[in-house]
Formats: C-alpha cells, sequence, structure tokens
C-alpha cells in the first residue's frame, strides 16, 4: 500500500522562522515531501500575504512543488495560480463563474451537511477536521475517525483529513481506512 499523500499546511505561530524560509525547507525534503503546500497565512494582512504568495510561488515552481493559495481567490488569478483552498463561507461568496478557474478547489468541512454543501457548491476536495486532538485545536475535542468515515462515504470528491495528524505511519493508515485520500499536515511540518 503506498504511502498517504500529505500537504503541508503553513502557519507562522507555529513556525520558529520566516514562512519563506520554511516553504524552502519543504521543497527540500527527500522523506515525507509534501505533494502540495497550501499557503495559510491568518495573522498578515492582504498586502504581506501578496507578498508571501510571490515569494512562495517562487520556491514552489523551482522545486515543481504545487502551491495552494488561501482565501484570496482574485490574487490567485493574478499570479497564475490554479489551486485554491477557501473556508466554506467564502467557496460560498465566489461567483460560479471564478470557481471554473480552479481545478483544485478545496475548503474546511466539520459536518456532512457541510460537505454535501461543499460538493453542491463545486468544490473539488474536501479537507475534514480536526480528526485528532491538537495544540491549534486546544480544548475542542476531536471529531474522530467515524466522522471522517461519514463525511467520505457521503461525498463523490476526494477528502483529506486534517487535525493533529503528523509523520505516524499507523494514523495514516487510520485515515486511509476511513476513506481519507490523503492528509493536511500543519505543525509537524512547520517544525521539521
Amino acid at each position: 500500500m503506498s504511502e498517504l499523500p500529505l500537504i503541508a499546511v503553513t502557519d507562522s505561530a507555529s513556525c520558529p522562522r520566516p514562512l519563506p524560509e520554511q516553504i524552502e525547507r519543504l521543497t527540500r525534503l527527500s522523506q515525507q515531501c509534501p505533494q502540495a503546500v497550501i499557503l495559510r497565512a491568518k495573522d498578515i494582512d492582504r498586502a504581506a500575504y501578496r507578498t508571501l504568495a510571490k515569494s512562495a510561488q517562487q520556491l514552489c515552481t523551482a522545486a515543481s512543488l504545487p502551491l495552494i493559495l488561501h482565501s484570496d481567490w482574485q490574487l490567485a488569478r493574478e499570479l497564475g495560480i490554479n489551486r485554491l483552498h477557501l473556508p466554506l463561507t467564502l467557496l460560498r461568496q465566489i461567483p460560479a463563474y471564478e470557481r471554473v478557474h480552479f481545478p483544485w478547489l478545496s475548503t474546511s468541512v466539520h459536518s456532512v451537511d457541510e460537505a454535501l454543501e461543499a460538493q453542491g457548491l463545486g468544490a473539488s476536495v474536501l479537507i475534514a477536521g480536526h480528526i485528532y486532538a491538537t495544540q491549534c485545536k486546544a480544548g475542542l475535542a476531536p471529531r474522530g475517525l467515524r466522522f471522517l468515515h461519514e463525511v467520505c462515504k457521503a461525498v463523490q470528491l476526494p477528502v483529506y483529513a486534517i487535525g493533529g495528524i503528523g509523520f505516524d505511519a499507523t494514523q495514516h493508515a487510520e485515515l486511509r481506512a476511513q476513506g481519507a485520500r490523503g492528509a493536511c499536515v500543519m505543525s509537524a511540518y512547520m517544525r521539521i
């Protein structure tokens, strides 16, 4: 059985170095190399995110590592990036004629109803979580493997798990057994 595909999700709060430096580190990994990077940077303004996105685009393009912008579909269009992650609230707002520019259009879901809604809105990938306990969601109980199974069963889209996921083969096997096509990893990739 092949390894579970992993997507790195950036997070400046848990990263000990500037994000461009961390993205460069990710592009050079020989083991646990991500299949893509979601450029998430909630703590910076739009101008700073634009600068970060341009830097990340250069690094990822040079390494043939797909870059997925987070939230800013106008910037993705401007930079010619055709992979986008939108929170469900933004997926509801993006015009249908703009969605067609993104063959990879992922969104985060936290219930089966949200998964079905996202599928109906034209998402091509779902990110379901949080599956395991994580410091990022301290105090919130994880939704667990049963939740992941129910989401995977309810939709015809690839589902990636998120939340408390690292580089553990046993954990990856559990996720795959529930129907996950991959996983998103934040903290472990930000500390690598």
